[in-house]
């Protein structure tokens, strides 16, 4: 794999690693919601009712009860996260960060890092976390978990009985939706937000690796602000898998690995470099 050696030295060499963990990665550990397609199987009142045939199709309906979206998004949410099991890249990648000081930032909303074991406190959901809940009011009350409303209503198949177990805002009584930006009002986690941006600072002279997993065209977000952050400052450095070296900005060239396979092999590798 063109660029591993470098690879597994700048991560050795590092003293704090970023993990940077974009949708290819999520798919890793399960969870590919435009790719499924049992939605007929899983959700057949609904593809009925609505004539639609996929998850994507299903959200973006407006038409939708908050008992038929509740259902929806409990069901998968116990599928995908409640009942998540890390896979042997995760156990590796936590194996790895183990012996470094490190942050998560993801694209992934599976709550797949906080059921893995990392701390709580080093991880941003960039796009929500659909194990919390927030108002759908518009107005920012704060997150509430959602896991007990999502195990009670995964379990319950009438919708009558789901009207009576959707949550409502503590604050004006609205119901409340789950943490993704599914509408106009998203609000990003604050708190963790912050945390991530106290934690850029700390380090800013320290030796940095920022280790991208998974990056697509679906999050761009995290790619092209991470390289620009990267650049600036001299003591960090960038190590990608599904990319090739010629992608990078010429000034990072020195201080970047890309390396051309997909993030469980660059784990992998990683891991028996760091041995």
């Amino acid at each position: 794999m063109e660029n591993l050696i470098k690879a597994q030295q700048l991560v050795n060499e590092a003293e704090v690693i970023i993990v940077i963990a974009g949708n290819k990665f999520a798919k890793l550990e399960g969870l590919d919601l435009l790719g499924q397609d049992s939605f007929d199987q899983d959700f057949p009142l609904i593809a009925k009712k609505y004539d639609v045939h996929s998850i994507g199709s299903a959200l973006d309906l407006k038409e939708l009860a908050w008992s038929e979206k509740w259902f929806i998004w409990s069901q998968l949410i116990n599928k995908y996260s409640l009942m998540y099991k890390p896979s042997a890249t995760m156990k590796q990648l936590k194996e790895l960060l183990n012996k470094k000081k490190y942050f998560i930032a993801t694209a992934s909303f599976g709550n797949f890092f906080e059921k893995a074991g990392f701390n709580q406190n080093r991880i941003f959901n960039v796009f929500g976390n659909w194990t919390n809940m927030q108002c759908s009011s518009g107005i920012n009350h704060g997150l509430k978990n959602a896991t007990k409303v999502a195990t009670q209503i995964a379990a319950t198949t009438v919708l009558t009985d789901i009207e009576k177990l959707i949550p409502k805002c503590t604050v004006c009584g609205q119901p409340l939706e789950i943490h993704l930006p599914i509408t106009s009002h998203f609000y990003p986690d604050s708190d963790a937000n912050a945390r991530f941006r106290w934690f850029l600072t700390g380090n800013e002279a320290t030796k940095t690796v920022f280790l991208e997993l998974g990056v697509d065209e679906t999050s761009p977000q995290l790619f092209e602000p991470i390289i620009h952050l990267v650049d600036e400052y001299k003591q960090w450095s960038y190590v990608a898998a599904d990319y090739t070296q010629a992608m990078l900005p010429l000034t990072l060239q020195n201080r970047s690995a890309a390396v051309n396979t997909d993030s469980a092999s660059l784990v992998q590798a990683l891991i028996e470099g760091n041995k």
